[in-house]
């Protein structure tokens, strides 16, 4: 720097240099050969002081120690072959596109384990149906004794195809009450097999009187089953064994309380002010998107709750799920018909449409017991013939089926005979169920209680069994 007549005249070269240092881009020029011959500090910390860039990889996109994610741009500097190479951190932008992939491929195994689900749910029909109308028989002790555990079993694998439904079903969020000891439930079905197999024991400490909450049961289930895993995954990565996931249910200070407590690796002191934080995972990327938590804090958040953790580096973690308690409110649920088996069907018209013969001749063998004048189709256009001839007292349809879906049926149905919309009774799983094909009445929220009498619901939940049919509601009849 000089002075020439009073003024300042800053040196060129010094003020390039200044500025090149400052620069907080990975900046760096280099010759012809890729030789580094001036680089900025920021250059020199994110590619370890490295002097040809032809050391680096060729891909456009390069990962550097510590995670972060830069994309490499060169200018021409000169007709000698001098290039100016600087690095632009994308890492955000590259964890958001991976995440993307992620969510469309969880879409993908979605969409494919609620087809299975519906796929599993048509024989277990069969086999529990059946099964109950067996146990109704003389039979010799060994023989109830092998019924019995068809039962059981059959009752167990149709509770987790309803877990797998509902875990899988797209919905719009929801406000409505419900009992989250019931939600946690949902989840150890899901995940009871696996921990066994991995030497984990979970074991449940539920609040017998509970209050409900008030929110979307479906999203907290998520919210509950992220938290169950990151257990599991703790305790695989400290190699503690057995392994312990402790699930309890209590109030305190007015709100409902949930802890999930294992005995894994913990989590250091540095993370935990980070472990919320979108993108920040200690997993390894095939295992860890770092979005796991910080979706279900905001999902929490959203419902007035608060989400939080306590752990011991090397010990084991304690995650706490906090949510409002909504008083004098009852759930509003859709319930499967449940009703005394002891009412009469003697003499009433019933349709069965199901695409699934063994399913249509289940319901008949039941319901002709009763004294019902049954008649099957095995498709919507055959069901329809058979509407415009006969005024039936029931018609019991199956929501899902190849062609003419049940939904469209109804509304086909219903334009023939208006009186039909009071008559349907669906066949359905959990988490398929359409608002708009099955009229039931609802609520405005949590902040009302509901009408019981006036909660029925018109379905009947897979896989059904020989009572589940056996109980049709008054409601569905015809006066």
């Amino acid at each position: 720097m000089t002075r020439e007549g009073g003024a300042v005249v800053l040196d060129r070269t010094q003020l390039i240099s200044t500025l090149f240092a400052l620069i907080p881009v990975p900046v760096a020029v280099v010759d012809s050969g890729g030789r580094v011959i001036l680089s900025n500090s920021a250059f020199t910390d994110v590619f370890n002081g490295i002097q040809n860039i032809d050391s680096l990889p060729s891909q456009h996109e390069l990962e550097v120690a510590g995670g972060a994610t830069y994309e490499l741009q060169t200018v021409p500097l000169n007709n000698q072959g001098m290039k100016i190479v600087y690095a632009l951190e994308i890492t955000n932008e590259v964890q958001l596109r991976r995440q993307a992939v992620h969510l469309e491929k969880m879409a993908a195994i979605g969409r494919l384990v609620s087809g299975v689900a519906h796929e599993l749910n048509n024989p277990l029909a069969g086999i529990l149906g059946y099964a109950q109308l067996v146990s109704r028989c003389e039979l010799e002790p060994s023989a109830r004794r092998m019924i019995e555990v068809i039962l059981s079993q059959a009752e167990r694998a149709g509770k987790i195809v309803q877990s797998f439904l509902s875990l899988a079903a797209k919905t719009e969020p929801k406000r409505i009450a419900f009992d989250l000891n019931e939600t946690i439930r949902n989840v150890v079905r899901l995940r009871e097999y696996q921990a066994h197999v991995e030497n984990i024991a979970v074991t449940a400490d539920f609040s017998k009187d509970l209050p409900y909450a008030c929110g979307d049961p479906d999203q907290l289930e998520q919210v509950v089953l992220n938290l169950f895993v990151n257990a599991e995954d703790a305790i695989a990565d400290s190699h503690q064994r057995p392994g312990s996931v402790h699930l309890r249910t209590f109030v305190q200070n007015g709100r409902i309380h949930l802890s999930v407590t294992d005995n894994g690796s913990g989590i250091h002191a540095r993370d935990m002010a980070r472990i919320f934080a979108p993108f920040f995972t200690t997993k390894d990327r095939q295992h860890g998107t770092g979005l796991g938590l910080s979706i279900c804090a905001e999902i929490v958040k959203e419902h007035g709750g608060e989400l939080y953790a306590w752990s011991t580096y090397g010990s084991g973690s304690t995650f706490t799920l906090e949510l409002p308690i909504q008083r004098e409110i009852a759930p509003e649920t859709v319930e499967p018909v449940r009703v005394s088996e002891g009412l009469a069907l003697r003499g009433k018209q019933i349709l069965v449409i199901d695409d699934e013969v063994h399913i249509t001749e289940l319901i008949f063998d039941v319901l002709t017991r009763q004294g019902a004048r049954i008649d099957l189709a095995n498709s919507a256009v055959e069901a329809l013939e058979q509407i415009k001839t006969k005024n039936y007292d029931v018609i019991i349809c199956d929501q899902r089926m190849p062609g003419v879906s049940g939904q469209r049926l109804y509304r086909l149905g219903e334009s023939l005979n208006g009186d039909l919309r009071h008559r349907f009774l669906f066949v359905t799983s959990r988490g398929s169920i359409s608002p708009e094909a099955i009229p039931y009445p609802r609520t405005g929220g949590c902040n009302r209680r509901l009408d019981q009498s006036k909660s029925t619901t018109r379905f009947l939940s897979r896989p059904i069994s020989s009572i589940s049919i056996s109980t049709i509601s008054p409601a569905f009849m015809k006066t």
